[in-house]
């Protein structure tokens, strides 16, 4: 069960104009809530935060946000973001610690010096909901603040923060991908748009939202160049979508875009659009294999992009349309320059005869198709193409690669692949052996082996399970009498 959002404000600090830099504060390696992430500083808006002292702002929720924001910047940072004749350094400084030892309400300090709050200069820049997976949830506002001609100087004090960095979008993006920063899908976000586009272009991108629905957000950029869309496709149950994978920043590589709707495929075409505008263009499109919760939006994609379709060779058979080359193992796709994007190609065939995964190497991220799900397990079916002997080999082979972050097609990306792997091998080689015994304990025609084998599968997966059990027998070389 999802736990209810908090309400929570940050701000994005920028210095400069022509090369902004922004300051990012690392959390605490202790937090339970992105602990060792670089965030933008920020925290909660509290019910009863005092509101007097900000003028201009649209109502009292939007006056307690900005309210909260200066306070949590001026906690965290030492910066103080208000109009008036601020305090010397010094005095300053003793204000600072005086409130975090909660001897000094914030608003006590700003009526000290009569200090004022104005909601104009805390510009809006999106809003960002965790979603119901996350066992602690924000309901974010964020804005931006430009830093005057005032000279002032952050100052770190250790505890829930631990470093505080001035960088450019562009070098803060290098250091997420060099592995020196940990950064959170809304840090990615809007520093991909301050390092694509200046800063008066930026802004309204950051403003129009990235939310489809509360909690759904339209991208997700889990690694650096590794986007990730998901798109409701003609897939299985309990999946309702199908990861599309974008990889790259200038040169595109589009990965199984299996949107099946014309609302789904305009959504994923904005998503490629706005890429676009930060500087891309669609290089290809990638099919892990042919199901069409994979394929369905590949030839639209192509035809509205000037894209080719790079499958395996035993794809072509098995669509409708031309693919346009073929891939396949060993064969290594690059995006970029610098930096540089990889995609090896590794053929896991099981699921389907012309299956591919495809590992980058820069971020160490394993784009698994359907060898995974996450949450679930995949369906093997001789019918479309499957072989269980083949999946199982492949499963093997997958715990055997060198990576950080594993994708599937289906659910969430997961930070321990062998883990994932290693559970979905199980549980193919768990099932088979409750046949196995079923067999052996005297059951011989395919209903008797499905009742007994899969007496925990609910009455609606049971269509597929007589896919899965149909593949194993065939594993097991087990040929059961004709009816």
């Amino acid at each position: 069960m999802s736990s209810e959002p908090r309400s929570a404000a940050a701000c994005i600090l920028v210095r400069g104009e022509s090369e902004p830099r922004i300051l990012l504060a690392r959390r605490n390696d202790a937090l339970r809530f992105m602990g060792g992430h670089y965030v933008f500083p920020g925290g909660r808006i509290q019910d009863d935060d005092p509101i007097e002292r900000v003028r201009g702002a649209s109502d009292a929720q939007h006056a307690r946000a900005i309210f909260a924001v200066a306070r949590e910047v001026f906690e965290e940072t030492g910066l103080l973001c208000a109009h008036g004749a601020l305090p010397l350094r010094d005095e300053l400084r003793a204000a600072r610690r005086q409130l975090l030892q909660e001897e000094l309400t914030f608003d006590e300090l700003l009526q000290r010096y009569q200090l004022a709050i104005l909601a104009d200069e805390f510009q809006p820049a999106g809003e960002w909901l965790t979603p119901p997976i996350s066992a602690i949830r924000f309901a974010t506002r964020y804005f931006l603040y430009r830093l005057g001609d005032v000279q002032q100087e952050e100052e770190l004090i250790e505890g829930e923060i631990t470093a505080l960095d001035w960088v450019t979008a562009a070098e803060a993006r290098r250091r997420w991908l060099m592995g020196e920063m940990r950064i959170s899908t809304p840090v990615a976000y809007t520093l991909r748009q301050l390092a694509g586009v200046p800063l008066p272009a930026a802004l309204p991108r950051l403003q129009r939202g990235t939310e489809r629905s509360p909690g759904e957000h339209n991208w997700f950029e889990i690694r650096r160049g590794i986007t990730l869309v998901p798109v409701k496709s003609a897939t299985l149950p309990p999946a309702t979508h199908t990861n599309c994978v974008i990889v790259g920043e200038e040169s595109l590589f589009v990965v199984d875009p299996g949107a099946n709707q014309p609302e789904e495929l305009a959504h994923l075409e904005r998503q490629l659009d706005h890429l676009l505008e930060l500087g891309g263009r669609v290089e290809a499109i990638l099919l892990t294999h042919s199901h069409p919760d994979h394929t369905d939006a590949a030839e639209a994609i192509r035809a509205r992009y000037q894209a080719p379709i790079w499958a395996h060779s035993a794809v072509a058979g098995q669509v409708a349309f031309t693919i346009d080359r073929s891939i396949g193992e060993g064969d290594v796709i690059v995006s970029g320059r610098d930096p540089r994007w990889q995609l090896h190609c590794l053929h896991t065939p099981g699921h389907d005869p012309g299956h591919l995964c495809f590992l980058e190497t820069s971020t160490g991220s394993l784009l698994a198709g359907d060898m995974v799900a996450n949450p679930g397990s995949i369906i093997v079916s001789r019918q479309f193409g499957g072989d269980m002997d083949e999946f199982i080999r492949s499963l093997q082979r997958l715990l055997e690669i060198d990576c950080k972050l594993i994708i599937p097609a289906h659910g969430q990306p997961a930070g321990k692949p062998g883990e994932l792997i290693q559970q979905q091998l199980a549980h193919r080689l768990w099932r088979e052996d409750k046949i196995k015994q079923a067999y052996a304990a005297g059951a011989t025609t395919f209903e008797e082996l499905l009742a007994q084998a899969y007496d925990d599968a609910p009455p609606q997966a049971l269509p597929w399970a007589r896919h899965a059990l149909d593949a194993h027998l065939a594993r097991l070389g087990i040929a059961l009498p004709q009816d």
